[in-house]
């Protein structure tokens, strides 16, 4: 299922531990967050920029065959915040956030199929160090 990498177990945690960062960041009150965040478009950006990194980041960790899989956890994560965000008083559940992250979805992985999913080889290349 994982990639054969010397640190296959370090980038799928750090894969986890980026989704747990977006979790908590479509959770938290919008006051918390820097001005510029506030801004609609921004907040529509973020939703592609999070999702492209999130897909290209297991592109690189699993194996091509199960990218479909990958595609649609990320697809159901989208819809997790949603749902969640649904029972927050200080957040609001939008549509157009689960189409911006399934966007991002769609961009990771023609980026990941345009070669960007070799990402973590290319890493290994350059780090020392055993396998985990």
């Amino acid at each position: 299922m994982l990639l054969p990498l010397r640190f296959s177990r370090f980038w799928l945690v750090g894969g986890l531990a980026i989704m747990g960062i977006v979790l908590l960041g479509t959770l938290t009150p919008l006051s918390t967050r820097p001005i510029v965040l506030l801004n609609l478009l921004d907040d529509k950006l973020a939703h592609l920029a999070a999702f492209t990194v999130l897909m290209l980041w297991f592109c690189g960790v699993f194996q091509l065959k199960y990218t479909p899989l990958v595609a649609v956890g990320l697809v159901l994560f989208g819809l997790l915040i949603e749902w969640l965000q649904s029972f927050i008083p200080y957040r609001s559940a939008e549509f157009a956030d689960l189409l911006f992250d399934g966007g991002g979805v769609a961009l990771g992985w023609i980026l990941a199929v345009l070669g960007l999913r070799h990402w973590t080889m290319w890493m290994e290349s350059i780090l020392p160090g055993r396998a985990t």
